[in-house]
């Protein structure tokens, strides 16, 4: 197998499976993998070259076009995520392509990506019973986190600006402790961050959605209550948390429409697995 990643020509088909594992697992061509990754990648790339091959000799594939129209605004997006052409021709090579092989190749995964279409949709529905049933039994998924609305303060600095900007930032937050009602007026006279525009207002916030330091810091908070001073590499930091929305369940009409979509998505993936199973059958047994 490793012999195969010296040699200057393998199948075309191949080389694209390959191509495409290689930049999606570790951002690589085929030939910059170590051994090791390119075992695992080689092992990936054959396996759906084999199964690809497999849905393209089928029936249903026989009978799948992909408008011409659709490939060229398929390659079009690939080759737009190269600086240039010239880069997205040198990757080619790079990984044993040629462009003609490519354009085979690409159009081949479309068929492939168009008839698992067409089985998915032979599943329309989900039953009303199915529905409440997946509520029922994960009640644990339906619950909407806590929530904080929060105004931020930020003052920025660089070397030079470190102690001018500490000693403002203490003299904002000396001021709010007295007066934390002030906090926006503050925030848009002196915040360096855009959100000083709107009074530091930074919306409703999930867990997790700010910088490690601001979120700790947020979710600790009590309603009304103002931060310590934050410090991180972007600057110094205040946050007002304004409210706090607790966790709550999700009421089983809101989560109707979500649980339609996810178990539809299940229906449909079960119906393309029993499909190919029934390709890798012996044809008597079809």
């Amino acid at each position: 197998m490793l012999s195969e990643k010296s040699q200057n020509r393998i199948d075309p088909a191949l080389s694209f499976h390959l191509m495409k594992f290689a930049f999606q697992d570790f951002r690589k061509s085929s030939h910059e993998l170590s051994d090791e990754e390119y075992i695992q990648t080689y092992q990936l790339a054959n396996e759906e070259m084999l199964l690809h091959q497999l849905i393209l000799s089928s029936r249903e594939a026989c009978f799948v076009v992909v408008p011409p129209p659709v490939f060229q605004l398929t390659l079009d997006a690939v080759i737009a995520e190269y600086p240039d052409e010239s880069s997205f021709y040198d990757f080619l090579r790079r990984n044993d392509l040629h462009y003609d092989d490519y354009v085979t190749a690409l159009h081949n995964d479309l068929r492939v990506e168009a008839a698992l279409t067409q089985v998915a949709a032979t599943v329309q529905d989900v039953s009303p019973l199915e529905i409440i049933h997946y509520y029922q039994t994960y009640q644990d998924k339906f619950v909407a986190q806590e929530q904080r609305t929060a105004s931020h303060i930020m003052i920025s600095f660089d070397d030079s600006s470190r102690k001018t900007a500490i000693k403002q930032i203490l003299a904002i937050q000396k001021r709010l402790q007295s007066a934390p009602q002030q906090f926006s007026q503050e925030a848009d006279t002196y915040s360096h961050c855009s959100s000083g525009q709107d009074g530091g207002d930074i919306g409703t916030i999930h867990r997790g959605e700010l910088c490690e330091e601001l979120d700790r810091a947020l979710f600790q908070l009590q309603k009304e209550e103002i931060s310590p001073l934050i410090m991180d590499s972007n600057g110094f930091h205040l946050l007002y948390c304004r409210n706090i929305i607790p966790a709550k369940n999700i009421p089983f009409d809101q989560a109707v429409a979500d649980i339609s979509a996810h178990l539809l998505k299940e229906k449909q993936m079960l119906a393309c697995r029993s499909w190919i199973k029934t390709l890798v059958r012996p044809p008597e047994l079809r």
